[in-house]
């Protein structure tokens, strides 16, 4: 017979004891089971609170980018905004025949935003950090009039899309088939047909500034194409939601229209 283990439970009212019988196989059986939990159930304590600190950990840092890129996003646009009121001084210069100052250069550099603009190549850019950030800084600013001619409807937003006098750009008339050019440097970032505009062109000029050409009669460019101020990307036309010949031109500071007047010098 093989060797057993006698347990035996005495209550403490002096009602009837158990006795029961364990073979040693049982017993060790019994053991080695009870061990292997207590050995799982600490490795699953220890494992659980490693990804658990992991976890808050990767939470804790989600939470800090997600503030940080907030800061920068306004601190670019304090940037941009600062821009704007240096625009302003370069306009009112060029009104009174003041010419630039080193010091106009100089502000313009300390403006510069850390985000690569797609006006300027990538190693043209590490290469010329001083002077080509400054020259990047002014050829990115949409300030050229993109074609001379009437404007016959002026940038109007206040009452949102459902006023009817909405208007997120400007209106200039031309004949048919004048020359649009580009008001600053920049990618072409759309170049097709749209129902409302049209032949139309969408140019990005970096630090989150674009310009859009609408109803035009026919594009010369294409997606992708770098262009600089002063090129001819398109002609006047009247295609889309047009009853005349003229160009729709809007500027968009971070996808949001803003008055064209706010950039153009002259």
């Amino acid at each position: 017979m093989s060797k057993q283990f006698s347990v035996i439970v005495v209550p403490h009212d002096n009602r009837t004891t158990w006795n029961f019988r364990v073979s040693y196989r049982w017993a060790i059986a019994f053991v080695i089971l009870a061990t292997v939990g207590m050995i799982a159930g600490f490795a699953f304590v220890v494992t659980y609170g490693r990804v658990a600190t992991a976890a808050h950990r990767s939470m804790t840092l989600t939470h800090e980018n997600d503030e940080l890129r907030t800061r920068l996003a306004e601190v670019d646009s304090l940037k941009v905004e600062m821009l704007h009121l240096h625009a302003l001084g370069l306009q009112l210069k060029s009104m009174l025949g003041i010419a630039l100052s080193p010091e106009d250069s100089t502000l313009v550099a300390s403006l510069s935003p850390a985000d690569q603009s797609p006006s300027i190549s990538t190693e043209e850019e590490a290469g010329a950090v001083g002077a080509g950030e400054q020259r990047l800084m002014l050829d990115s600013m949409p300030s050229m009039w993109p074609l001379k001619g009437f404007v016959t409807k002026e940038f109007h937003i206040t009452g949102g899309e459902k006023d009817p006098n909405y208007h997120p750009g400007m209106d200039i008339a031309a004949p048919r088939e004048t020359p649009v050019f580009a008001v600053a440097d920049g990618v072409v970032e759309m170049s097709g047909f749209d129902e409302t505009y049209g032949w139309m062109v969408e140019i990005d000029h970096g630090y989150g500034l674009r310009s859009v050409y609408g109803h035009n009669s026919r594009n010369l460019v294409n997606v992708g194409d770098r262009v600089t101020r002063g090129k001819t990307i398109a002609f006047v036309g009247s295609t889309g939601k047009s009853t005349a010949p003229h160009l729709h031109f809007e500027v968009r500071e971070n996808g949001v229209p803003v008055d064209p007047r706010k950039y153009l010098l002259n």
